[in-house]
């Protein structure tokens, strides 16, 4: 049971997605398994998976809150172009208050983007890896 836990702390540390418990036994699934999310919504998706939920406070930082409450408004999770694509949008402000996740399917990372009038009405993007921010999201905040 001891090793259980260091191994389960271990991979939570290192960011690994994916990670479920059962009666003890640790199981680590690629990115490729959030596929599984596809037509749900973001809330369930960060109940579910709390090593995203844990990973979008590291990448957003001070900025959590506020992209959550950009999140109030959900709209079903999409597969777009190989990235598991979450949005939503303020209650009663969609379309000026809006918030944006992208997790790449290949290689899990993950990328965000707010649209707020804190930033002028643009968006302020967010990623782990922001040499290789994928289309996927661009793509998502020009259609919101």
């Amino acid at each position: 049971m001891r090793i259980a836990i260091s191994v389960t702390a271990l991979l939570i540390l290192l960011g690994i997605s994916g990670l479920t418990t059962n009666a003890g036994l640790v199981t680590v699934s690629g990115p490729q398994d959030l596929r599984s999310y596809v037509g749900k919504y973001p809330s369930a998706l960060l109940k579910e998976a709390p090593s995203v939920k844990r990973r979008l406070r590291a990448v957003l930082g001070a900025n959590y809150s506020f992209f959550m409450t950009r999140m109030q408004t959900e709209m079903p999770i999409e597969e777009v172009e190989g990235c598991l694509v979450a949005v939503g949008c303020q209650a009663h402000s969609c379309g000026t208050e809006d918030a944006v996740m992208v997790i790449h399917l290949g290689n899990g990372k993950m990328h965000c983007a707010i649209r707020s009038n804190r930033f002028n009405g643009g968006y302020k993007v967010f990623s782990e890896d922001k040499q290789n921010i994928p289309h996927a999201l661009y793509r998502t905040m020009e259609q919101y």
